[in-house]
């Protein structure tokens, strides 16, 4: 790496001066790869985003030839589309200007982006994909359509993982999948939900989950994608980061055709369901997870996410009282905004009128849902006798919020008063208007005493 310093002259030296303590700093990563077109998109981010004025970069291609093109600045970031043909050499110096002179120069080979290459690989990044990161507001995403295997199927084929886990990912390969000792035939499954199965792993030292689909959107690559950098992004401890597997197990029904799979971390711990079961007779329980919830739907808000399918069996209870939300199928991203939504959830958490919409607003229903539950069964032990023991419930279903009126478990909520009373008529409220009605506000149900 190469420092210096621009001489600076006249205003500029006093409007710069501000900046004589600041040092430039950056770093240069790989992003996107079009194998058609042999177009790779790079990006240089600062460390002081303010401070940057410019970056340059000159390419040395296989042939000794140079080229010199400026970067555009985009969210916080320098990027810049590059022709090359990765199976070439290619050599990059980045210069990175600040507002006061100093400068640095990054070297970089294209050897060097080999591991960000393989990573996009995964991804299946496309060229359409590219354009899409050129033009946001008119994404152009890549649609796949699979006819996919059923749970039995994936099961059988983890038994070997030499036929079924692609030679691509040698560390799936090397791991060993855990039977589910809670159940009375033995079996690999640990989970079914709407849209995959799970099974458990071991890789090293440590266990993990993969979820194989069963069925998906055909637009699952894109999806999961997009869903991975904003939770990345995001940074919040409930939201677990996950690895998106492309291609990775085929099943003996279908043995020439790859599926693609995701792995996070295992977590221990009981589904909401099962923890308010146990534990619905003590108040202050209920009222800790509750509020601990509530405040995890306003952060995600706060990023701009909607998880989509809030429900008994998505929200994960572990021995410390901690709750981790998972399965990110019906996920709400700003970038995913035009492809839509392609499930509507738990019939007994959400909007009676949810029908296509997907928005920021996915979650208010569902979460005033489960808060209210929450707190009232802290005021209230013996309503859960209105669970039914329903797994796929808290206090409410679809009928509670077709016909209020008629409502027994709005009845007796009603009559304990105070909050209770108060929370249960917005709910009421919420279900005439439609499902992003600007007449709910989480941050002040939160403050409500």
């Amino acid at each position: 790496m190469e420092t210096g310093q621009n001489e600076l002259k006249g205003i500029k030296k006093i409007l710069y001066k501000k900046y004589r303590e600041v040092v430039p700093s950056a770093r240069v990563e790989g992003i996107k790869y079009d194998d058609t077109k042999k177009k790779m998109l790079i990006r240089v981010i600062p460390e002081n985003n303010r401070y940057i004025r410019m970056v340059e970069v000159t390419v040395r291609d296989y042939k000794g030839r140079d080229i010199v093109r400026k970067l555009r600045k985009k969210d916080g970031s320098f990027r810049i589309n590059l022709k090359m043909d990765i199976n070439k050499n290619y050599h990059m110096s980045f210069y990175v200007l600040g507002k006061d002179g100093k400068f640095i120069r990054l070297e970089k080979n294209l050897e060097e982006f080999k591991e960000d290459i393989a990573r996009i690989k995964e991804f299946n990044k496309t060229s359409q994909e590219i354009k899409q990161e050129e033009n946001p507001e008119t994404p152009i995403p890549q649609r796949i359509k699979r006819s996919w295997p059923n749970s039995s199927s994936y099961a059988q084929a983890l038994q070997n993982v030499d036929f079924s886990v692609s030679k691509k990912y040698e560390d799936l390969r090397t791991s060993k999948f855990i039977p589910n000792s809670n159940v009375k035939y033995k079996s690999l499954i640990h989970g079914a939900g709407n849209f995959g199965v799970v099974f458990k792993f071991q890789m090293k030292e440590n266990y993990y989950a993969m979820k194989c689909f069963t069925r998906a959107s055909q637009y699952i690559d894109t999806r999961y994608y997009e869903i991975s950098k904003a939770i990345e992004s995001a940074k919040l401890p409930f939201l677990i980061d996950f690895r998106y597997y492309a291609n990775a197990v085929r099943t003996p029904s279908k043995p020439t055709e790859y599926f693609p799979v995701i792995t996070m971390e295992w977590i221990e711990g009981q589904t909401l369901y099962n923890y308010v079961r146990v534990n619905y007779k003590d108040s202050a329980k209920m009222n800790t997870i509750a509020r601990s919830f509530l405040q995890y739907v306003i952060d995600m808000q706060s990023k701009s996410i909607a998880h989509g399918d809030l429900s008994g069996d998505n929200i994960l209870i572990t021995d410390k009282m901690q709750i981790k939300i998972i399965d990110y199928d019906g996920m709400f991203v700003r970038a995913l905004q035009s492809l839509g939504s392609e499930e509507l959830g738990h019939e007994s958490f959400q909007h009676p009128k949810r029908g296509k919409y997907y928005g920021p607003k996915l979650d208010n229903f569902s979460a005033i849902v489960i808060y209210l539950s929450l707190y009232a069964l802290s005021k209230s032990p013996e309503l859960w006798k209105y669970n039914q023991n329903d797994p796929d419930k808290m206090l409410f279903d679809i009928n509670d919020f077709n016909s209020p009126e008629k409502s027994e478990v709005f009845l007796k909520i009603e009559k304990l008063g105070g909050k209770s009373l108060r929370l249960g008529n917005i709910l009421k409220d919420y279900i005439k208007h439609e499902p992003d009605w600007e007449g709910v506000d989480l941050e002040k149900i939160m403050k409500m005493r």
